[in-house]
């Protein structure tokens, strides 16, 4: 059974979808930038013109991200060298985010071209919480 925070979550991601990867993210995942690259997260890089398939060991292909707060932000997309996992790291995600946390990840046309913006939906669906108490 989830729970209401949970379901706030996945109400707002069911909005933001088709074009949005999600993470849940674990204290390792902060601590050390090292975030496995789920299919959510392939399949957007993919709409952003990265093929994390095609890629070999050790590229690594940069997109500036912006956190909802407006914080900038790189995002890579890459796959490591000896063991070839597709991998995503986001700068700046300590400030933005804590373990148990649910990310997502979409994408926004600016003047410049596109880029990643980046929603904490746990920390949108606490507010929501807050705002309807």
């Amino acid at each position: 059974m989830l729970k209401t925070t949970e379901k706030r979550e996945m109400a707002i991601v069911e909005n933001l979808l088709p074009s949005v990867g999600t993470l849940r993210l674990t204290k390792t995942m902060i601590d050390k930038h090292i975030i496995d690259a789920n299919a959510s997260i392939r399949r957007l890089a993919l709409l952003l013109g990265v093929d994390m398939e095609q890629m070999t060991n050790g590229d690594k292909v940069t997109i500036q991200g912006q956190y909802e707060d407006g914080t900038p932000c790189n995002v890579n997309f890459y796959r490591t060298i000896m063991r070839s996992d597709r991998r995503v790291s986001l700068s700046g995600i300590k400030k933005q985010a804590i373990a148990g946390d649910l990310l997502a990840l979409s994408y926004k046309r600016n003047e410049q071209g596109e880029y990643i913006l980046i929603i904490n939906v746990t920390a949108a669906a606490h507010c929501r919480v807050t705002q309807v108490s």
